[in-house]
């Protein structure tokens, strides 16, 4: 190779190197504050404290450290000797900066943070902002002067790596989906029913989908999950098994032919098992010796399993006696909220995000009732709190601040802003937001400590919606019909194929997704040959006339409209209709040819974007790329009063000039009348 040749190469390697990308994880990993929820915040005062949570979602776990990269601005006119910003994470101060000339219009404070290994709901970050004007004892505390401004353009590197290993407690983290915004993927979960078709293997692998599906929520996210015939290598999965022991690494579990063994122990044949397995991906083993165990290993799915890899369920599990939403009232504590702490002089805000039953109808005399703890050496004249649901003002009050105890701060809620939007689509979701302004006493010169500023709010802050039960025949309300005092059956057409079981389990999970309350009873899947005469009770028929027997009986509108979509390749229709087994009941019907119509119109159940859009007795689901829901009929929820006013006339302006003239003339001609009638009478 000549040496001009040599040298062009070294200087193509050279600017290749240059103008090279950095990697897409590392990009992806850094995420600005704006795109996290907080844009632009402004620290006023002398002392100012701006909060900060970033959640870690579920599933989720840093890997090493991470760095914050604070970009700030201030006022030019502040002492940099006497001014500084520091920032805290969980309590922890990490890192300062002083206020100078050189940082006042684009400051840059680098903060490494130590979470590699921290196991915690979030991060708890804390920009503590100390200003000063002068070098005087006596400070003006409300001087505008006295600002600086965090930017949205601030960011949070964290580099997050799915959870691969835990115990039975973290089935959650292990098997439920990853949020959108994680580094990476997880592959869908894998479901393996062994033997496929059996009906004890069905019916435990609904209630363990249903699970998921509870996991999803956990997470805020759709279940997605597929069906295998053996265990995969590279996907997590759940092994639900009858009988003998699938193949795969279940470590000291084994099967002695007549019933299962942990570390040679055997285990008695009517109790059920729960096995995790030591690998990557996390596998899962619900297994039993008989249908009941089965059944039993199934459902403790849906309660809070112990720290250990192996479990074994003698029985079906309690029902809860504190769960969320019984008799229309719930605690923060009960929907998994924890204590929220806030300190430093200065406004505070803290956002909640609820999921509220859909299935019902709340009245007038809903209320939030905030339970608070507060600094009693606060100003009382100054110090307020403030509440926001769905984006809507519901006031502000002052905080009472004389003692360390308790305080109860109460907020009636507009009902019917709480059901459903302008569109009639039932809302699902209670988004909190609780603005706190806590100050502090400024007399004269003397000095402050601002951390004797701080307020609580504790987890028996208490929801109480009183409702009515919704109408069961509005499909934006999945899965209203289908809950009730006896689990709900799922039923797939005679011998279904793997498909079509993949339907049903989309279905189960899809319920324990948008269930909102713990105390839902699983779905049980059937078979529609097996369902028996007994077809009271919630119920769900997947198939058409053609493929499920329980559809022939059906009485479904034979002219409902059809909307033709060319190229589509699959097309189901939902409908509730009624039941023709029980008086005043309704089913849901998926009325589809094939397995593939089966799981798009589950699809429009089980994913948010498409659930939204639902509404009243019908709708027809079709798909190329991209799937469409066509509602074929109008909501049954009203939009909310108060987003719709009316204009009130006066009664003179209802009434047509013609009228009104109509009705002297006809009151003279009475008048008259009268008046001939009586001279008449008189006369004789």
């Amino acid at each position: 190779m000549s040496l001009w040749m040599r040298w062009w190469l070294v200087l193509l390697l050279s600017l290749l190197t240059v103008i090279a990308p950095a990697p897409v994880q590392g990009q992806s990993a850094a995420k600005r504050f704006a795109d996290l929820g907080y844009g632009d915040r402004t620290a006023r005062g002398i002392d100012a404290v701006l909060d900060y949570y970033f959640p870690i979602p579920m599933g989720l776990r840093p890997a090493n450290d991470g760095l914050l990269t604070l970009r700030f601005s201030h006022s030019p006119l502040l002492r940099p000797d006497r001014s500084t910003i520091t920032v805290a994470l969980n309590g922890q101060a990490l890192a300062s900066s002083r206020l100078t000339a050189e940082n006042a219009t684009d400051g840059v404070l680098a903060v490494p943070l130590p979470v590699a290994g921290f196991t915690g709901p979030g991060l708890f970050v804390q920009v503590q902002v100390h200003m000063r004007l002068t070098d005087d004892a006596c400070e003006e505390v409300q001087n505008p002067a006295l600002w600086t401004v965090v930017s949205g353009d601030s960011t949070l590197r964290l580099d997050l790596q799915p959870v691969m290993e835990g115990t039975l407690a973290d089935l959650a983290a292990l098997f439920g989906p990853l949020p959108l915004s994680a580094p990476t993927t997880r592959v869908p979960l894998a479901l393996v029913l062994s033997p496929a078709t059996d009906p004890a293997t069905l019916q435990a692998g609904g209630i363990a989908a249903f699970a998921v599906g509870q996991w999803a929520a956990l997470a805020g996210q759709d279940p997605v999950l597929t069906v295998a015939d053996v265990l995969p290598g590279q996907a997590p999965a759940i092994v639900v098994a009858l009988g003998p022991l699938p193949a795969g690494d279940w470590g000291s579990v084994r099967w002695n032919g007549t019933a299962y063994e942990v570390d040679g122990q055997a285990i008695p044949v009517d109790h059920g098992i729960l096995v995790l397995a030591p690998t990557a991906p996390p596998q899962l083993l619900v297994a039993g010796a008989t249908p009941t165990a089965l059944t039993y290993a199934a459902q403790a799915l849906t309660t809070a399993l112990p720290a250990a890899p192996v479990l074994a369920a003698p029985a079906a599990p309690p029902a809860p006696v504190t769960a969320a939403w019984r008799e229309g009232a719930a605690s923060f504590a009960q929907l998994g909220i924890t204590q929220r702490r806030v300190s430093g002089a200065g406004e505070h805000q803290i956002d909640y995000a609820f999921e509220r039953p859909p299935g019902w109808d709340l009245r007038v005399g809903a209320t939030l009732e905030l339970h608070v703890v507060t600094a009693a050496g606060l100003t009382p004249a100054t110090s307020w709190l403030a509440v926001a649901v769905n984006g809507i003002t519901l006031g502000s009050q002052r905080l009472r601040v004389e003692t360390n105890a308790v305080e109860r701060y109460r907020f009636d809620l507009p009902a019917d802003l709480l059901n459903s939007d302008l569109a009639g689509t039932p809302l699902r979701r209670i988004d909190l937001q609780v603005r706190l302004y806590l100050d502090l006493p400024n007399i004269g010169c003397e000095e402050v400590d601002t951390s004797a500023a701080w307020a609580v709010i504790e987890p028996t802050s208490v929801w109480r919606l009183p409702y009515d039960p919704a109408a069961a025949n509005d499909l934006g309300r999945f899965p209203a019909a289908l809950i009730g005092d006896t689990s709900a059956r799922l039923v797939l057409p005679a011998q279904p194929t793997d498909i079509e079981i993949q339907a049903g389990l989309e279905l189960a999970a899809a319920i324990g997704r948008w269930s909102a309350t713990p105390d839902v009873l699983p779905p049980r899947l059937v078979t529609a040959d097996a369902v028996g005469d007994e077809r009271s009770g919630p119920l769900a028929i997947l198939g058409d006339h053609n493929r499920n027997l329980l559809a022939n009986a059906l009485n479904v509108t034979a002219n409902a409209p059809f909307v033709y979509q060319p190229g589509r390749s699959a097309q189901a229709m939902l409908h509730i209709v009624p039941s023709p087994w029980q008086s005043g009941a309704r089913l849901l019907l998926i009325e589809a040819a094939d397995g593939a119509g089966m799981r798009l119109g589950v699809q429009a159940l089980r994913e948010r974007v498409l659930l939204s859009v639902l509404r009243g007795v019908q709708a027809q689901i079709t798909s190329d790329l991209n799937t469409t829901v066509v509602p074929l009929t109008p909501p049954l929820a009203a939009p909310p009063q108060t987003l719709t006013p009316q204009i009130e006339v006066a009664l003179l302006e209802r009434i047509p000039v013609w009228q009104f003239v109509g009705g002297i003339l006809l009151i003279a001609l009475l008048a008259t009348a009268v008046l001939v009638v009586r001279i008449r009478w008189l006369r004789k």
